[in-house]
């Protein structure tokens, strides 16, 4: 299992017709156990989350990032990109080249 998808159900199941397995959850606590049970198992390298899941997940997602796996991989969900993921980007490379970015 080297990818997972996790989110509602409409999500999974998008994921799931492109054969990527799948976990339907509920809200963030239900995802936090979930990858933490991942990370515990050490079988998935890809997790893929919404971006509503994802901004939900942030302070998560920054502890878990010193770790080399799982990657999350962020696509909008229905409700289309919140720009809070391309904000996270310009700050990371920021913080790589020691320059902070001006977002245009």
């Amino acid at each position: 299992m080297s990818i997972v998808v996790l989110g509602d159900e409409f999500f999974v199941t998008n994921f799931r017709l492109a054969g990527v397995s799948g976990f339907v959850v509920k809200n963030e606590e239900e995802a936090r156990d979930k990858i933490e049970e991942l990370i515990k198992e050490e079988k998935c390298k890809i997790v893929v989350i919404s971006e509503s899941m994802a901004i939900k997940l942030k302070k998560d997602r920054e502890r878990w990032r010193g770790k080399v796996y799982p990657v999350f991989a962020i696509v909008p969900g229905l409700e289309g990109p919140k720009g809070e993921r391309l904000h996270e980007l310009y700050f990371l490379v920021s913080q790589a080249v020691g320059v902070k970015l001006k977002l245009e």
